[in-house]
């Protein structure tokens, strides 16, 4: 079982190996057989807030140098938070009001997109992405899926962000098209997370009767401690779904 990992932005995929791989691979155990593949991004730029104390450069990410970061959401998103009737979508919407500088997004899918041609081989079975990690990999899953394609046999987004179009520079929003990411997905988010409004539009991109939403009620991180054998359940849970074909509702 072959995962490929997309990181966030102002990281690698070192920085992201070490949280993430230890404790999921004890939690996992060597029985679930899964491998996991980090791919830095083609970008080099500006460290994420605290990553330098924790992990050496060089810093990566996928989209554009110069396209907006985590941290110019977080005092929207609170704001928009307090608001119980703002959609994630609408959150969204209020987010862009002033506009996005381009992301680039079709050369982050292309890069991707390179990267699996590589492996036709052995192709990767799924795919984990962290905020913006989670974001390009929806965003090529989306645009597979206009093709009538799966690039993945299922995802899993940790504190994503909205899926973007490859042929306009916006975010793909559930409530503006029918179509769906058809394949079983896992969405684990953070109650305190600034992105928590946007991983939610990446929720509802998705088939409901085959996505599953575990919050790990922290921010914007990969989770540490109890939360980690949660995690790895919902893993578990989803890659079980892929190889079956069931549905969330099958789910003990």
């Amino acid at each position: 079982m072959k995962i490929l990992c997309l990181h966030g932005a102002g990281t690698s995929g070192n920085a992201t190996k070490r949280p993430l791989l230890a404790p999921l691979a004890y939690e996992l155990g060597e029985s679930d057989d899964v491998r996991f593949l980090f791919l830095d991004g083609p970008v080099e730029c500006e460290p994420a807030r605290g990553i330098v104390e924790q992990f050496d450069g060089p810093y990566y990410r996928y989209f554009d140098r110069d396209a907006p970061h985590i941290n110019q959401l977080r005092g929207l998103n609170r704001m928009l938070s307090t608001s119980t009737n703002t959609s994630p979508e609408d959150a969204a919407r209020e987010i862009l009001k002033g506009g996005l500088a381009d992301l680039q997004s079709s050369r982050a899918c292309d890069f991707v997109e390179h990267y699996l041609d590589q492996h036709v081989e052995e192709p990767f079975d799924g795919v984990l992405g962290f905020s913006e990690g989670a974001s390009v990999a929806a965003s090529l899953m989306f645009r597979r899926a206009a093709q009538g394609q799966n690039v993945f046999k299922f995802a899993i987004f940790i504190c994503g962000l909205s899926a973007f179009a490859s042929d306009k520079n916006a975010p793909i929003l559930a409530d503006e098209t029918p179509l769906r990411i058809d394949v079983p997905t896992v969405h684990i988010i953070g109650g305190r997370d600034p992105a928590r409004l946007p991983s939610l539009t990446l929720y509802n991109l998705c088939n409901p009767s085959l996505a599953s939403i575990f919050d790990h009620g922290k921010g914007h991180t990969i989770p540490w401690g109890l939360s980690t054998s949660d995690m790895a359940k919902e893993i578990r849970g989803v890659i079980q779904r892929s190889r079956h074909g069931s549905s969330t509702d099958d789910k003990e």
